[in-house]
């Protein structure tokens, strides 16, 4: 009985170990991929600023115009200073592009896939698993970060358009 006892405990075990969750086979919402790999159509979802719901025009993180092409890119669209939510006020645009399909954009820096934070980044905003964090070089990115990984997105200045 006590061979029969050590066997199932042994099994179960094995078992766990088996069907732990790995960076390398992360469930849907654990990477930043999994939110934004098919970007949501325009508007996007609501991220919150603590408690407080941050949608558009304060914040959107949704794809591009498909008769553009850009379905597949991610435009986040933040008001200017962070947490202006007046349409009519200033934005800026950062772009999620690591294929570089947009073409003609004018981007300040690049996109990085896990990228260091610079050491005075904050956390600003949140949508289920991701945190965007902003430092001292929000003038050129913003900062999404996720689980089991974190990505870099660059400011468009001026903003792509597509007519």
């Amino acid at each position: 009985m006590a061979i029969i006892l050590v066997a199932v405990a042994l099994a179960a075990l094995a078992a766990g170990v088996m069907l732990r969750s790995s960076p390398a086979t992360a469930p849907v919402g654990r990477t930043v991929s999994s939110y934004f790999g098919t970007p949501p159509a325009w508007p996007g979802p609501a991220w919150k600023h603590g408690i407080r719901t941050a949608s558009w025009p304060e914040l959107d993180a949704s794809a591009g115009p498909a008769h553009c092409g850009w379905e597949s890119i991610t435009f986040l669209t933040m008001g200017w200073p962070p947490g202006n939510a007046s349409p009519t006020a200033a934005s800026r645009q950062y772009i999620r592009d690591p294929f570089g399909r947009l073409q003609g954009a004018h981007l300040i820096g690049s996109f990085a896939h896990n990228p260091a934070l610079p050491p005075d980044a904050r956390p600003y905003y949140t949508y289920g698993g991701l945190t965007l964090y902003l430092g001292s070089d929000m003038d050129r990115y913003v900062y999404i970060v996720a689980p089991y990984d974190s990505e870099r997105w660059p400011r468009s200045d001026p903003p792509a358009e597509c007519l």
